[in-house]
């Protein structure tokens, strides 16, 4: 066994997740990841400690450098999560987060409430008005949910710039369904078009240009247009959502 594989087989043993390993460690989610799989083969000192404090073993144990431990009993979900990919994995961990959220599927553990179902994506570049990727492989962090994250929402990012006030406010975060499923014109949307990444409202004209429109009536400037001709791609991330409908937008 690798450090790596230590590392998750005693997260396993534990009964933690990734997320809750990184919040006792100290560090990123995506960098317990990549401890996992060795991507990170030369730890520091102090994160090996804290880890095997965090994990209940001995940093010697957890570098390789004592004999393993006698093997778990094999539990059936292993081979399962073991043959999924990144994507695969986290796709698996998230549906058993929601489980987890359902009384008739949640083990009776008295003093384990999970109010607001599973952590949220949030994505750690700006989108805007301004540039960001919120697509895989890119930088984020889980986050929980509380009284204020919408139903449904899968993933949540920050504004950069003023194109949407007064309904979207420059350094708001907002949360959004992935996918373009019930988007409807002039609703508000997370589009990624050529590398950036906007926040927009939408439309077709009769020739069928995408419009992406800014709400702000004071930022017809940042306005963006997509003939069929075009050749440039642009895809939907998902749909922002809000208390309310906006309005079709009006410049002066």
């Amino acid at each position: 066994m690798t450090t790596g594989d230590r590392i998750r087989a005693a997260r396993k043993a534990a009964g933690m997740t990734q997320t809750e390993l990184a919040e006792r460690v100290g560090v990123k989610f995506s960098a317990i990841h990549k401890y996992e799989t060795n991507m990170v083969v030369n730890l520091k000192r102090e994160t090996v400690t804290a880890l095997a404090e965090a994990l209940g073993v001995s940093p010697a144990w957890l570098m390789c450098l004592e004999e393993e431990k006698p093997a778990a009993t094999a539990r059936e979900i292993d081979p399962i999560y073991d043959a999924l990919n990144d994507a695969g994995q986290r796709e698996l961990c998230r549906y058993g987060r929601y489980l987890g959220t359902r009384e008739d599927y949640r083990a009776a553990e008295p003093g384990v409430i999970i109010p607001f179902g599973p952590p949220i994506p949030h994505f750690l570049t700006a989108a805007a008005a301004g540039y960001a990727a919120p697509i895989e492989g890119q930088d984020y962090e889980l986050i929980e949910r509380d009284e204020s994250t919408p139903v449904g929402a899968d993933f949540c990012i920050d504004i950069d710039g003023d194109s949407m006030e007064p309904y979207i406010r420059d350094g708001e975060r907002v949360y959004v369904k992935s996918g373009s499923t019930g988007l409807r014109e002039f609703d508000v949307g997370i589009f990624f078009v050529d590398g950036d990444v906007l926040c927009k409202q939408w439309c077709l004209d009769y020739a069928g240009t995408l419009h992406l429109l800014s709400a702000n009536p004071r930022r017809e400037d940042a306005n963006r247009s997509f003939p069929k001709s075009s050749g440039q791609n642009v895809v939907c991330l998902g749909r922002v959502l809000l208390p309310h409908r906006l309005p079709q937008p009006s410049y002066v």
